[in-house]
C-alpha cells in the first residue's frame, strides 16, 4: 500500500480523517506471504525497502514514480448481430428485427492492461453512461430499428480517463410493418374500416327504422282488414236490417220489431268480433275438423239472414281428403279469407247456390268458395278496390303473409270461384315426409 507524506500528515493530525492510498498486487509484481510468519522488512542505504518471505525477495523504490499520466487509446473491434460479425466502418447497416447484437472494444496499455475500465453509451438505447468495470463486451437485445451511434471511454490503471475514446455508428433497418408507408397503409386501412363499419351501422339503423315503420304500415293495413272483415261488413248488413224494418214500419209492426231484435243481436255480434280482432286474440291450436265447423256454421248463419225470399240461398259444404290439423295463425288466416268470400257472395253474387270445398292433400291445402250468380265486371272491381272496398284486396294481401296464393275467377253471368292453395308445410300443424319406402312424422312449431 502507498500512501503519500500530505496523506499521511493530514491523518497524524486528525486520525478520523480518511486517507487516499494506493495498493500494490500482483499486477504490480508483489506476492502476499504464504508463510504463517510475517515478511522481515529492510531499507538498504539507496532506500529501497525490501521484503523477505519463506519463498521470495521483493523490493520497491519509495523514489520512483509509478504514475501513467497517458490516458490509453480505445478501439472498437467488431459488431456482432445475431452471429454475423461487422468490422467497424461507417453506416453499418443491420438487417430488420435482430435479436443479439453484441460490441466489441478494447484499450491499449502497456503498463497494467488488466486494471483498464470502461464505460461506454449507445445513444437511441441507453439513458446514461454504463460502467461495466473491465468487461471489453457491451450487450443488446430487440433494439427498435433507427440509427444509433456507440461511444465508448476508458482509463488506466492511474484513473486517467480518455474521455475522447472510440464510437461506431449503424443503422437497424425497419421491417416492412415497421416503414412508416406501411404504417400509413394501416392508418388508411383502419380508417377505412371504421368508415365501413359507420356505413354498416348505418345501414342497419335504417333498415331498423324501415321495419319498424314497415311493421307499422303492416298493423295498418291489417287493422283496416280486421274493420272490413268484421265491423264494416257488420255494419253494412245492420244497415240493411235496419232499412228493412223502416220499411215495414207502421203497417207491418211486429214484423219490424223482430227484424229490429235481429238487427241488435247482430251489432252484439260486431262488437264481439270487433274487439277480437283489434287485440288479434288467438285461440289454441284448433281440432281436425273446427275448420269445416266453424264455415259450416257461419254459412248456415248468412243463409237464415239472406234476404232472397222468392228463391231462397243454398249452402253446401264439401270436404275432400282426410280432415288434417291446421297450425293456429294459418286456421285463423284461412278462416277468415273465406268468411271473407263467403260474406260477399251472399251480399253480392245473387246466386242460388254458394259451395264451399276444403281439400287436404299431400303437398298442399286448397279452400274454394263457388257461386252460380251474376259474376264480377273487372272493371267495377278496379273500381271497388280503388274507393275503399278492400275484399278481395285483403284477402290476397292475407294470403301473401300466410305464404299461399290466392286466384280469382269471375265472367258476367257466369258466377264467380275464389281459390286459395297453402302449402302443407306452412298449413299443417303436422307434415307426413315420405323417402326410402318409410314414413316419418315431423312436428312444425308455431311462429
Amino acid at each position: 500500500m502507498k500512501v503519500s507524506a500530505t496523506e499521511f500528515a493530514n491523518w497524524v493530525r486528525q486520525p478520523t480523517s480518511k486517507v487516499a492510498f494506493s495498493i500494490f498486487d500482483q499486477f504490480d509484481g508483489a506476492h502476499s506471504s504464504s508463510g504463517a510468519l510475517q515478511p522481515i522488512e529492510a531499507k538498504s542505504p539507496d532506500g529501497r525497502l525490501w521484503f523477505v518471505g519463506s519463498q521470495f525477495v521483493q523490493m520497491i523504490d519509495p523514489n520512483r514514480s509509478y504514475f501513467h499520466p497517458s490516458p490509453p487509446p480505445v478501439h472498437v473491434e467488431e459488431i456482432i448481430a445475431d452471429q454475423k460479425a461487422f468490422s467497424p466502418q461507417d453506416d453499418i447497416r443491420l438487417a430488420p428485427g435482430p435479436h443479439d447484437i453484441e460490441i466489441r472494444y478494447t484499450a491499449l496499455s502497456f503498463a497494467l492492461p488488466q486494471r483498464v475500465r470502461f464505460r461506454y453509451m449507445l445513444e437511441g438505447q441507453d439513458k446514461g453512461w454504463q460502467d461495466p468495470g473491465t468487461r471489453r463486451e457491451a450487450f443488446y437485445t430487440n433494439i427498435a430499428p433507427g440509427p444509433y451511434r456507440f461511444h465508448v471511454i476508458a482509463c488506466n490503471s492511474d484513473g486517467v480517463w480518455n474521455e475522447t475514446g472510440a464510437e461506431l455508428r449503424f443503422t437497424v433497418a425497419p421491417a416492412y410493418y415497421q416503414t412508416w408507408w406501411f404504417r400509413a397503409l394501416f392508418s388508411l386501412a383502419a380508417a377505412a374500416a371504421l368508415w365501413i363499419l359507420y356505413l354498416v351501422r348505418l345501414k342497419q339503423a335504417t333498415a331498423e327504422i324501415q321495419a319498424r315503420l314497415g311493421e307499422r304500415m303492416d298493423e295498418r293495413e291489417r287493422i283496416a282488414r280486421e274493420l272490413h272483415d268484421t265491423l264494416l261488413q257488420s255494419f253494412q248488413g245492420l244497415t240493411l236490417q235496419f232499412q228493412r224494418a223502416r220499411n215495414l214500419l207502421p203497417d207491418r209492426a211486429p214484423e219490424a220489431i223482430h227484424t229490429l231484435d235481429d238487427a241488435l243481436d247482430g251489432a252484439e255480434e260486431a262488437i264481439v268480433e270487433g274487439r277480437d280482432a283489434i287485440h288479434d286474440l288467438r285461440s289454441p291450436a284448433p281440432a281436425a275438423k273446427v275448420l269445416a265447423e266453424e264455415i259450416t256454421v257461419f254459412g248456415e248463419e248468412l243463409v237464415a239472414k239472406a234476404t232472397n225470399e222468392k228463391e231462397p240461398v243454398q249452402f253446401r259444404m264439401v270436404v275432400e281428403g282426410s280432415a288434417r290439423a291446421l297450425r293456429s295463425n294459418a286456421h285463423i288466416d284461412i278462416f277468415r279469407i273465406a268468411r271473407e268470400a263467403m260474406r260477399n257472395a251472399f251480399s253480392h253474387s245473387r246466386g242460388h247456390l254458394i259451395e264451399t270445398e276444403l281439400a287436404y292433400t299431400e303437398n298442399l291445402f286448397r279452400l274454394r268458395i263457388r257461386d252460380d250468380g251474376k259474376g264480377i265486371d273487372p272493371d267495377e272491381r278496379v273500381r271497388a278496390e280503388r274507393t275503399g272496398h278492400w275484399g278481395l284486396k285483403g284477402m290476397r294481401e292475407r294470403a301473401e303473409r300466410l305464404g299461399g296464393e290466392l286466384e280469382v275467377w269471375s265472367e258476367p253471368g257466369a258466377g264467380t270461384e275464389i281459390e286459395l292453395r297453402v302449402p302443407s308445410s306452412i298449413a299443417y300443424e303436422t307434415v307426413l315426409l315420405r323417402g326410402n319406402s318409410r314414413l316419418f312424422w315431423r312436428r312444425k312449431r308455431n311462429p
